[in-house]
């Protein structure tokens, strides 16, 4: 026992209190010195540190990070509506989405002849993405519509609508290219399985989306089909033209 506390026993316990007493400082009897602030007492050091009044520390600053929630858009048009902007509206009203504005300005469209004798004629340009329905010489609206992509052109040339139909199922493509769509509207053919129809199924019209159709808004596209020979009998499924109601001339450039 005596050899243990020679060999560093006590030297452990002296150890231990300074340890202690650097730790609890004032607990030890060991006066805390406290340097005075410029809200404290004056002077350089002080013995009672309840006479100062110390510097509160900087609060921690708490900030969001996550961003504001984006404002809600506008609400959709309850019809149809014609102006020199383009109007949308959601999917959840596609029977009210147009993209209808009043053609003043065409200057950007290819060059193209007007053609004589025509009471109402169509001109589509591919390149802007464009319909324009003229009385005359005179357009009278025009829409922003999507055409077929590059793998699958729309057709260019003078056609007339030759077929109505006022709503049917599209099918055709294979593999990863098929499609199967019902109930699309207001289709007029003019060349082959080339026709104006409606559509539901997207919004990005001014883009190349389609197989070669002219995809239209369901509310310009009936638009179209009222405005445009031949004049439909509002019964038949497939409704055709004839020399005594002839199908409108439909003129397509790139």
């Amino acid at each position: 026992m005596a050899y243990w506390w020679y060999r560093g026993g006590w030297a452990r316990w002296i150890g231990l209190a300074v340890l202690v007493g650097l730790v609890c400082g004032s607990g030890l009897g060991v006066p805390l010195r406290v340097q005075a602030t410029d809200n404290g007492p004056s002077g350089a050091d002080i013995d009672d540190p309840a006479a100062v009044k110390t510097e509160a520390r900087p609060a921690i600053v708490m900030a969001a990070t996550l961003p504001h929630p984006s404002l809600k858009p506008p609400l959709p048009f309850e019809s149809a509506q014609m102006g020199p902007t383009i109007k949308r509206a959601f999917g959840n009203d596609i029977e009210h989405r147009t993209t209808a504005f009043l053609p003043e300005d065409l200057h950007m469209l290819t060059p193209t002849r007007i053609p004589q004798g025509e009471a109402r004629w169509i001109r589509v340009d591919l390149s802007e993405q464009i319909i324009v329905a003229y009385e005359g010489d005179r357009p009278i609206r025009a829409f922003v519509v999507s055409s077929g992509l590059d793998r699958t052109p729309t057709v260019t040339g003078e056609f007339r609508i030759k077929t109505k139909v006022k709503a049917q199922t599209m099918s055709g493509g294979v593999g990863a290219y098929y499609y199967s769509l019902p109930n699309v509207k207001w289709v007029q053919y003019f060349y082959r399985d080339y026709s104006f129809h409606g559509t539901y199924w997207h919004n990005d019209f001014g883009k190349q989306k389609s197989h070669g159709c002219l995809n239209m808004t369901n509310v310009d596209a009936k638009w179209l089909f009222d405005w445009a020979g031949p004049e439909w009998d509002g019964r038949s499924a497939w409704f055709n033209s004839a020399k005594d109601n002839p199908g409108t001339l439909v003129i397509i450039t790139q």
